[in-house]
């Protein structure tokens, strides 16, 4: 299974320097439709700045699959996660970093 990143230049940079394949999005519908498609993909991590239009247009895809799954991470911006990089892996992994 897959690990797949899709963000900006930046943020595919990091996690491209971490092994994990990435997508620089151009147009977001289009490259995440792409990623859904490909089914050895069993991790999609997203920048947050794409929350709003997955809401949109792709939730009830998450109700109905459980591959991919599909987690949101604060982006630069910290568009919808209102919390540092660093705060939100803490919470995740439940130790202080």
């Amino acid at each position: 299974m897959k690990i797949i990143f899709l963000g900006n230049r930046e943020e595919c940079l990091g996690f491209s320097l971490c092994g994990i394949e990435t997508v620089k999005v151009e147009n977001f519908e289009e490259d995440f439709l792409k990623v859904l498609k490909d089914k050895n993909t069993g991790l999609v991590i997203v920048a947050d700045r794409y929350y709003e239009t997955f809401k949109l247009k792709f939730s009830n895809y998450t109700k109905k699959n459980a591959l991919p799954a599909i987690v949101f991470i604060p982006s630069f911006e910290k568009t919808y996660m209102q919390e540092s990089i660093k705060g939100y892996l803490s919470n995740v992994l439940g130790i202080r970093l």
